[in-house]
């Protein structure tokens, strides 16, 4: 039984979504480059980056993508690895187009989602 927040309920879908930009939040902090150097971001490095600031246990809960992240945290996200939106974003669109939504909310995968 999905469980709701914030009187919503979480959905199949919603948890393969954060999943896949939860991925690329995570692929982002480790391949972190300054001034033209590899150089390892952690996680609380990137929570204390954002406004207001989060926690490096959220940053991880986004990255499993236990938690979804609003548009103006992963923009944030965005500017500061200097990375467009659709970089975040791509995957998860990518998975929309695999899914056809009947009307009860459940999901009907078209294609197989094993990288998720």
């Amino acid at each position: 039984m999905p469980r709701p927040y914030n009187h919503v309920v979480k959905t199949e879908l919603d948890t393969i979504l954060n999943k896949a930009i939860g991925k690329k939040i995570k692929e982002a902090r480790e391949n972190y480059i300054v001034l033209d150097k590899k150089k390892k971001c952690t996680q609380s490095k990137l929570a204390n980056a954002l406004n207001p600031p989060k926690t490096f246990q959220q940053v991880q809960k986004y990255e499993q993508g236990r938690n979804g992240v609003s548009t103006i945290i992963l923009l944030q996200m965005s500017n500061f690895f200097k990375k467009p939106l659709e970089y975040f974003t791509s995957d998860a669109t990518e998975l929309l187009g695999k899914v056809k939504l009947p009307d009860d909310n459940s999901v009907i995968v078209t294609e197989s989602l094993e990288n998720v």
